[in-house]
Order: C-alpha cells, then structure tokens, then sequence
C-alpha cells in the first residue's frame, strides 16, 4: 500500500513536468515532507476540454454516490489488479485518471517486532508520478474533490520492505494515461507493472509515524539512535 508520501515540488516544477499550459495557480503550495491521507495534495488530470491542468484534492477518495465522507478514509489506496471492477473506482478509472507528482514515499518493515519506517524513492529523489483516480462529492451544496493511489505488487528490488508499491506512471505514458480515448487493456498494462526503479531506500525516524512531524528532518538518514 501507500499510505505516505512527500509533495515538495514547486507549482512550476510540476507545470514543467506535465507541460502544462500557462494558467493561474495558488501562489503558495505547502510542502509535504510527510503526506497523510485527509491532506490536500497536487495533481494533474485531464479536463473535458482535453487541456491538462493543476488541483488541489483531498487525498482519500470518496465516490459519488457515497452516503458520507468517511468512506474516503478507507479509499487511500485501489488495488492495479482490480480497480477497473471495483464499484468505488471503476466510473472514475474509465474517465477520471490523474497523475501525482511525488518525491517518494514511506513503508514499514517488520525488525525484531518493530516496524522500521523507509523512505523509498529513485536516484536523486524524483520526481515520480503516481497513477491515480479522483471524483466527485456533493453534500448540500459543497462539492468535494479526492483523489486515490494506485498501487501494485512490487518489484522484486523492493519485496523485502512492503510487498506493494504506488503504480508509476512513465514520462512517455502520461499522455495515454491521462487520455479518456486509451483502451482498457493498455491503462490495465501501464498499472499492473511495477516501477523496477532503480530506487534507493534509507531508514527514517519513527518520528515518521506522527503525520503532524511535517517537517525536513523526516527524510534525515536514521542512524539508530532513540527517536
């Protein structure tokens, strides 16, 4: 699964890597040394116009036709092998792709009957794109945009910290998966194979495990010492 993730690109970082048309954007984009489900996170997805473009969802996706928001909170995550049959993400895996910029992204391996946080991404450090979902919420009146990871099995460099890993979407692939034209077969390929990286990995403090440590030293090399 993927339940962290760091966001510290800059809205033109993520503008140049999806060569997206000039447009008006928040001036200011938090960074995200320790992303949570909840929190909102930068991503592109393609409009009807078929123009890319920028938001700013909520990470944990609440379908349409949701009763109450709290489904979103088990949503983080949809399975590469099953997420075109799943009721809660088949409609937006048909017309509602998104890609999410990231650095990386945190797992825990069990260690003596603890569990070692790792902070897992590609030689220096990005960016990556995650292949993600998003939809819609309506309740009276207030529209709620969110947003899922799609995830994986691993890769075999990266089966002995987590047995899944984010679905990574290629440079060269973006446009079919963002392309609401794209046949099924091909968006099912473009998930189902894992990233084989090549990735580094580095043990983090288990300060990681508190989302309100949202800071730089998250991502410090952790030499062993008491947290």
């Amino acid at each position: 699964m993927c339940g962290r993730f760091t966001q510290l690109l800059t809205w033109q970082q993520i503008h140049d890597l999806y060569e997206l048309p000039a447009m008006a954007v928040p001036s200011l984009l938090q960074p995200r040394y320790n992303g949570a489900p909840t929190q909102n996170f930068a991503l592109c997805r393609m409009y009807p116009e078929v123009i890319r473009a920028v938001g700013l969802l909520r990470w944990g996706l609440i379908p349409f036709w949701a009763k109450d928001a709290t489904m979103g909170s088990r949503l983080i995550n949809a399975r590469a092998e099953t997420v075109h049959e799943k009721p809660s993400f088949r409609r937006s895996f048909k017309s509602r792709r998104c890609l999410i910029p990231a650095d990386g992204w945190f797992e825990w391996q069990s260690q003596g009957g603890e569990k070692q946080p790792y902070f897992l991404t590609i030689p220096n450090e990005g960016p990556l794109s995650f292949a993600g979902l998003w939809d819609a919420w309506t309740q009276e009146g207030h529209i709620w945009e969110t947003f899922t990871i799609i995830t994986t099995q691993s890769c075999p460099d990266l089966r002995n910290v987590h047995h899944r890993q984010p679905a990574i979407v290629r440079p060269q692939d973006f446009d079919a998966w963002l392309d609401p034209e794209t046949p099924e077969s091909v968006l099912l390929q473009l998930v189902r194979l894992p990233h084989e990286g090549p990735f580094d990995r580095r043990a983090v403090s288990r300060r990681v495990n508190n989302s309100r440590n949202d800071d730089a030293a998250i991502l410090q090399p952790w030499d062993g010492c008491a947290d």
